[in-house]
């Protein structure tokens, strides 16, 4: 049965796992964001076979449960490893969760990033050339600025996505909040305060950090509009 006693005396127990679940989140999200720009440009530049491969990967990635990726990780890395000749068990499981959730949220930025980078005008290109920029700097120095603009939105959206589903992670025997409540659940027999408790954090997180990215895009919009007055 429910009480608010048993609610408030499980809160702190989980909440001081909150730094592994954010360890988490930012690592991954830090891995996604490096892998979905190289699968994008590979997109973009259409690389004879590599495209082909990173189509299907995506493709994959993107019609199947993320808990089935963090699975076939889960067993099968240990496997190629082990095959290689180094042992497995030295391999902390948060790895495990770095290389799925990262593998599963950059292939989605990777999408993203390319229709970003599509949608910039060719004028803009053409623009960079012109005033004898080279490809590298046109792309670094207009091209991505616009992209990250018409990006933001999605990519505020996949962070809150990808931190919600980090609650998976505890089905890899990483103890963070949800495998914190699992834990106390099974000592006590009560996990409904516990689960409420986690629901009430990642509710708070999410909001607040949809409220920030939307607030960046808001300043990165005032910014744009401002120069094109001064102009």
């Amino acid at each position: 049965m429910f009480t608010w006693n048993r609610f408030f005396e499980i809160f702190p127990k989980i909440i001081v796992k909150f730094p592994v679940t954010l360890q988490i989140v930012l690592v991954t999200y830090l891995i996604a964001i490096l892998l979905g720009s190289v699968l994008a440009i590979v997109r973009i530049k259409k690389i004879p076979v590599i495209n082909q491969v990173v189509s299907l990967l995506i493709s994959y990635v993107r019609c199947t449960p993320v808990i089935s990726q963090l699975f076939v990780v889960y067993f099968g890395v240990p496997m190629i490893v082990t095959a290689l000749g180094i042992n497995s068990k030295v391999i902390d499981n948060l790895v495990y969760v770095y290389i799925a959730f990262g593998i599963n949220t950059g292939c989605f930025l990777a999408e993203i990033i390319r229709s970003a980078i599509q949608a910039v005008p060719f004028g803009q290109t053409e623009a960079g050339r012109s005033i004898g920029l080279t490809n590298f700097q046109t792309f670094t120095a207009i091209i991505v600025p616009q992209a990250v603009h018409i990006a933001l939105p999605m990519l505020g959206t996949s962070f809150v996505l990808l931190f919600k589903a980090t609650a998976l992670a505890y089905m890899v025997g990483v103890m963070d909040m949800i495998g914190k409540v699992k834990s106390l659940g099974a000592v006590s027999g009560h996990t409904l305060e516990g689960y409420l408790a986690c629901a009430l954090v990642f509710a708070i997180i999410s909001l607040s950090m949809e409220q920030v990215f939307n607030l960046i895009n808001k300043q990165m919009s005032f910014g744009k509009l401002r120069k094109a007055v001064r102009k």
